[in-house]
């Protein structure tokens, strides 16, 4: 059984199929290189305003340490949300799958530069057991041909390097690298250092079937009203 909102997958598609750009709108708490991003606001609150925006799916990083998130942030946004909420972590063990189907998340987000080659099958095995789509997340040419070898439905590209917390200065040349070297019939997501729309268009025509777009959405000074202008702004 997947999250409340259904497949993350089918959601990007649906959107696209009504020529409506797949925005996935990212629910993170804070960022090494942004300070806090949510602060006293209400991460429900604001998820109910992005998907009223248009937003086709969130994603919520629940990682403490240094994205301040947690498994509470990741719980209530799947109880108000009624479009596939995406857990974004630093994912180590099938415990971590289980705790993400308890709170109702709908996918997981397997980010390959910090999963051992040994870990990873067993890891998207368990996701597929539990009824979790597993977007394979990749930075570089050598982790997409590990992210292939999963036969995964999703691949996230990341146009920053998750090594580094994402404090490098990576941009949407990353996608327009790999995007069109992944196979036809998986589902692309462009990640990441876009910004506005002309990111966006660019990660679009490389081949991206969707966006995930946080820290300029939760800095707008009216993040809803900045969604429904990124969406309207990039013809699919």
């Amino acid at each position: 059984m997947m999250g409340r909102g259904g497949p993350l997958s089918a959601a990007i598609l649906g959107a696209k199929g009504r020529r409506i750009l797949p925005l996935i709108a990212d629910i993170k708490p804070a960022s090494p290189r942004d300070g806090h991003l949510v602060g006293t606001r209400d991460a429900a609150a604001i998820a109910r305003t992005l998907v009223g925006a248009g937003a086709c799916a969130l994603s919520v990083v629940t990682e403490p340490r240094h994205f301040g998130g947690s498994l509470e942030t990741l719980r209530r946004v799947c109880q108000t949300a009624k479009v596939p909420v995406l857990q974004k972590d630093f994912f180590s063990s099938v415990e971590q799958l289980e705790d993400s189907k308890k709170q109702g998340a709908a996918a997981v987000l397997f980010t390959l530069a910090t999963i051992p080659d040994s870990l990873g099958p067993v890891l998207y095995r368990r996701a597929c057991e539990l009824g979790l789509e597993a977007v394979v997340e990749i930075h570089t040419r050598s982790e997409l041909d590990r992210a292939l070898a999963l036969s995964p439905t999703i691949i996230g590209i990341n146009n920053r390097d998750i090594l580094s917390f994402e404090t490098d200065s990576g941009d949407v040349r990353v996608t327009e690298e790999l995007a069109p070297l992944i196979p036809e019939g998986i589902v692309r997501i462009s990640e990441s250092s876009l910004q506005e729309e002309d990111d966006i268009r660019r990660a679009v025509e490389a081949g991206a079937d969707a966006v995930l777009v946080g820290t300029a959405i939760l800095k707008a000074d009216d993040p809803a009203a900045f969604l429904s202008r990124l969406i309207g702004g990039v013809a699919v």
